[in-house]
This record gives structure tokens, sequence and C-alpha cells, in this order.
């Protein structure tokens, strides 16, 4: 049966429209199965018009004809608002008219004359197969605003131009322009705003079809497909409602329109925020791709310390806690710069001990200063209590304000410095090159004797002559009147376990030997958290000189750590710094346990001393574990890639471990 023309329509031949066919196009939303059918369709050619020449057609034309309709809808709002500004197209691109007319037809005519819309959005589609997604849906609607545009030109008819007069008549512009049910207008209200809310899901995804083509890894930041249905659903439902708006039915009061408009706004909004999270996150790449570039080759201190920073509305970004005022970055130029950068955790020790070098002369001789780069995650009123406060301790330079952190910058300091909530200084000379990704370590270990905290400097202090890595690790400010001990050569027992039981269990035989007058003092470390900080620092500090890890001193340390981490615990006897034995907790449990029955003679007898009486009994009870492995803390600094093994000509595994221990060592 051939279609029928709108002017059938209009002429009343068919009053009423099938009402149904807008509650079927909502009910097409959620039909995922008829949606992929939809999808199924697609088959581009290579040669594709131009679609962002084709939408300034589309939005010139719809945000003109947009306008008209408000001031119908709302004469005195639109007054104030005046008609929006057009944009040039572009010269020379000639539009698909014939898709074009051909789906006009589809959404007007044959729309209402099709029993089911499921048929006219299959005969949409298929007609726009060839075409790219985003191109479907700008040629779709580009048909909505042929049809509506030409519809609405006729409003702005001056009263002496009677040819269009007559034809404003035939199209059936008096029944929206003088109507006389209020509650058609603001039927007419709702839809005019439908198709703007349709315009701008439109606009969404062709801005970022065009922009996503530098960045292909936000590609899908947007389910092009899904949303150019969603657009198409909705410009055939416009279309069907105006349809219905500008025939002789003037019982049509458009019911279904506000359900639909809902669904719409829901899409929109979906839409809406995808593109602006894809427009947030390329900018975020574009930043990080700069800062990568500054901070690979940098030239100045300034210009890298600044990259930290938003200081475009704050000109004094730093603050300078012995002056209490502020200060702008070109005040560390031709400096050496120490980046403090922690969170809100950082340590008394830590603070105790970097208070203490800034009060050296030589640090500010040498044109040395400190900045407080605070990263944290978390916000409130609290947070920001607690950043002052620590802010209030510190007489060198700090960020002024939390939200003055580039967050871009943040990525590249844990890109690239490896920060992970661990306190670090990062050292950069006045050039903006980093001298120490991390001094942390060796300011812990050696505090001002490391100054000035470079590479080098930490190279030099582990390769001086005689250095004892127990010296290092315990001190008094870890455990008081250690050196005592050391000094008078006491045999020294620290052990560490997580396990209640462990501990029990090598406590119990080291009280009778401490009773049988043997001169040893325990410590139990476990919960001494400096102990584990200096461990750690000691490990990070010699892995940063590329140390070997068979070299003893290197061993020793990682041993002590793979210990306590996978064995159970750890235990150190020494005689003095001088150690006898680091081994797990089991091990020299074993072996202490023994002492009453096995080796206490050789020691009372003073046939031997009892670290060798120790040592005998230990050497000879010790069996090879299958397996020699050693666990390395996820830390800044080098960490081996091919590791042969100390015990066998075998390379050693490299194995990934994510640990976390709950905030406890």
């Amino acid at each position: 049966m051939a279609s029928r023309t709108l002017g059938q329509i209009f002429r009343g031949e068919r009053s009423k429209v099938d009402q149904s066919m807008v509650n079927n196009l909502l009910a097409i939303f959620d039909d995922k199965k008829f949606m992929k059918e939809m999808v199924d369709t697609h088959a581009p050619d290579e040669g594709d018009i131009d679609v962002q020449s084709l939408f300034l057609l589309v939005e010139n034309t719809l945000r003109g004809t947009t306008t008209i309709a408000d001031s119908v809808v709302n004469p005195k709002g639109t007054q104030r608002s005046g008609s929006p500004a057009l944009k040039p197209p572009k010269e020379g691109f000639n539009p698909p008219l014939a898709a074009i007319n051909e789906v006009a037809c589809e959404i007007t005519c044959k729309a209402l004359d099709t029993k089911t819309v499921r048929e006219t959005m299959i005969s949409i589609f298929h007609e726009l197969s060839s075409y790219s997604w985003v191109n479907k849906a700008v040629i779709t609607l580009s048909s909505l605003a042929l049809f509506y545009g030409d519809f609405w030109r006729f409003a702005q008819i001056q009263p002496s131009d009677k040819l269009a007069e007559s034809m404003a008549i035939l199209k059936g512009l008096p029944a929206i322009t003088k109507p006389s049910d209020v509650q058609k207008i603001q039927v007419y209200g709702v839809l005019n705003e439908m198709i703007k809310t349709t315009l701008d899901m439109t606009e969404c995804i062709v801005e970022f079809e065009h922009d996503s083509k530098d960045v292909p890894e936000l590609s899908t930041a947007i389910d092009i497909p899904s949303s150019v249905c969603q657009i198409i659903i909705s410009v055939l439902a416009c279309s069907i409602q105006f349809t219905s708006l500008i025939s002789h039915a003037d019982d049509y009061k458009g019911k279904e329109l506000p359900a639909f408009a809902r669904e719409v706004n829901m899409i929109h909004h979906t839409i809406r925020r995808h593109f602006e999270d894809y427009k947030h996150k390329k900018e975020e790449i574009r930043e990080h791709q700069r800062l990568q570039r500054l901070f690979n080759a940098p030239t100045d201190n300034v210009e890298l310390i600044k990259a930290l920073l938003y200081i475009k509305d704050q000109p004094q970004p730093l603050y300078i806690g012995s002056k209490k005022t502020t200060d702008m970055v070109e005040s560390l130029r031709r400096k050496n710069v120490m980046l403090l950068i922690s969170d809100l955790k950082l340590t008394c020790h830590d603070l105790s001990t970097l208070l203490k070098i800034y009060s050296e002369c030589k640090f500010h001789e040498e044109r040395h200063e400190i900045v407080w780069v605070p990263i944290i995650e978390q916000e409130g009123e609290d947070v920001i209590d607690q950043f002052k406060n620590l802010q209030s301790q510190m007489p060198w330079y700090s960020v002024h304000s939390l939200a003055l952190i580039n967050k871009v910058a943040i990525k590249i300091i844990k890109e690239k410095w490896h920060f992970r909530q661990e306190t670090i200084v990062t050292v950069l000379d006045p050039q903006g090159r980093v001298s120490n990704k991390n001094a942390m370590s060796m300011i812990r270990l050696w505090g001002g004797d490391a100054f000035p905290f470079t590479d080098s400097v930490g190279a030099s202090l582990w390769s001086k002559p005689g250095i004892s890595w127990f010296e290092l690790l315990v001190t008094d400010m870890v455990i008081p009147k250690i050196n005592e001990a050391i000094k008078s050569q006491k045999y020294i027992l620290l052990y560490g376990a997580e396990v209640t039981k462990a501990i029990q269990e090598i406590e119990e035989p080291v009280k009778k030997i401490i009773e049988d007058g043997i001169p040893l003092v325990a410590y139990n470390v476990t919960k001494n958290q400096l102990f584990w900080s200096r461990l750690e620092s000691c490990m990070h500090s010699k892995l940063q000189t590329k140390a070997d890890v068979h070299e003893p001193l290197m061993q020793d340390i990682l041993s002590l750590y793979t210990n306590f981490k996978k064995d159970g615990g750890f235990a150190i006897l020494t005689r003095g710094s001088q150690v006898v034995s680091n081994d797990s907790i089991v091990d020299v449990t074993r072996v202490l346990s023994q002492y009453e029955t096995n080796w206490k003679k050789q020691v009372k007898g003073n046939e031997k001393p009892f670290h060798m009486a120790f040592k005998e009994h230990r050497d000879r009870d010790f069996v090879l574990p299958r397996c020699h492995h050693f666990y390395i803390p996820n830390m800044v600094g080098y960490l081996p890639e091919d590791v042969k093994c100390p015990v066998c000509p075998r390379m050693m595994k490299n194995i990934v471990k994510f640990e976390c221990c709950h905030g406890a060592h």
C-alpha cells in the first residue's frame, strides 16, 4: 500500500496517531536483542561524509528552531535570551541529501503508516548501513532538523507575506502558534526540550569521535553504537510526537511524552557524564605527557617544582615556616632542593633528624633547601588541621595549601620516584636533575654525615672499611644503652616474630641462660618500629649503590628480613658487634633449647666460650634448606633482574609477591 502524505494526515484522515508507538519505542531502549540486530546492520564504506560539517548545519538549524519554539511556549522568557549565534557552514560541503530525505520520509509519513516502530527502525538502519556510526546519528537528526525547522520557520512570517501565511496555514502552524489548550502548550515545551537534549547527546559523540582519534587508549570511553541507537530512537519519538501535535488531533495531550523524556534525559546524563570523564582523562593524559617530558629532561629546578603545583592563580604557593610568610617558587632558583614527600604520617624521628640537618650551618652555606610536598588522599577538616599542625613544626618551605598539589604530578612522583606512602626525600640539583631519588634511607642511617645526600655520597659511606651492618642497625636511639652492651662485649640476642608462640619458645631457654650467669642481653624487636625502619633503610640504601646481592653484608641484611617475612621470625646472636648467628627464630630456638642438656658443660667448664659452643651446635644441627631464597621489600632503589644463587650455580627465580601486614612489620 502506498504511503500516505503528511497533507492527508494533517487534513484529518487519521486524526489520532497510535500513541502505543512511543511506548513501543520506550521498550526498545531495554531490548538488547533488537538493539544487537540494529548494530549488526553496520557495514560502513570507506568513503564517508564530513560528519562535523554536517553536524554544524544540523546544530545551526535546531538551535535556531528550538529558540523560535521556546518563544511560543514562553514568550516573555525567550525575548530576553535573544537568538543564538549561528556558525558559518563549511564552504563547498555537500550534505547527503538522498539519505536525509529518505530518512525524513521514514520518520514522518512511513512511521505513522507503519504498524510497528520496529519496522521503521529496521528501515532506518538498513538505509544508513554504509555510513559510520556517528554519521548515522547525525543524518537521522538532520532529517528531524529539516522537518522541524521547515515548520517553525513560518512562525516568524510578516503579516504582509501572504504567500508564507498561506503555507503556514497549510502546514498547521496556527494550531501551535495560537493554541487554546494550555496542556498542549506544555507538550510543545517538553518536546522542544527533548529535541535540545537529543542535539546535545549527538554533539557529545561527534566531538568524542573527532577528539579521541589521537588518544586510542580512551576510544571506548563512550559506547558509540549503543549511543547512536539511543539517539535514533529519540529522534523517531520526537518526530512521531511532533507529527501528532501539528495534525488536527486537538484532543491529543501527549500523555506518554514525559515518561519518554525522562528516559532520554537519563541517557543524556550518562552520555554527557562519560564525555566529561573522557575530556578530563584526556587532559590528564596531555598533562601527564607534558610532565613526563619535563621530568625526563629538566633544565631548571624552578620549572620542575612549579610542575608539581597548581600556581596559575597563586603566585606565592610556598610557605616558609621560619618566617610564617608565603613565597614564590623562584626563590629556590640556583639552589639544591630536597623535596620531602610524605603523607601525614611523617614520624617524629624523621622530623627530628631533618630538623637537626636543617639547623647545621653547612646546609645553608652550600645553598640547600627543603620543601615539603604533602601527598594526602583523604579530605576533610580534620585532615587540614593535621596538615597545618605538621606544617607548623617545619621551619623550611612547604606547599602553602593541599589544594595546590597537582594531581597528575602525584602520579609522576609515584611512577618515577616510587612514592608509596612511605616518606621519601628526592634531591634536586639547581638544574632540576635528580641527585638522589630517595635520600631518606641515608638520612635515617647517617644523619648529617650523609650531606649533601647524593647517590655518590651513599656509595662512599657503604664502602668505608670495617663497616658493621649490626652497629648501623641497632643504636641507642633504637634500643637504649645497646652501645654499652656492644662495647662491653656482651652477648646480644635480637629476635622477632609475628607468632606469639615463637616468641615464648625462644624466651624460655634465654631466661635460663641469663639466670645461669651468661652475660646475655635479649631484645624482642617485633614491634620496634625504629628497628624495622632502619632495617629497610639499610636494604634500600645498600641497594641504591647497586650492590652485589651476594656480598656478605648484603646477604646478612636480606637474610634477616627474609627470616622474619618467610620463615616465621628471625634471631640474631652477637658478641658485641660481631655476628655469631643470623638465622630463623626456629633454628636459634632449637640450639638454645639444647643448652641445658647438650652444651652447658662446655661453657661452664670453660672448654669453650658461649658463642663458640653455640656455633658448633648450630652448625652440627643445621640442615641446608631445599630452596635458598631472600625477600626484597618493594622500596625505591635498585632491584637486580638476574641473580645467581649463592649456594648452587643456577639462576634464582624472581617471584613478585604482594603482601599486606596490616600496619605491622
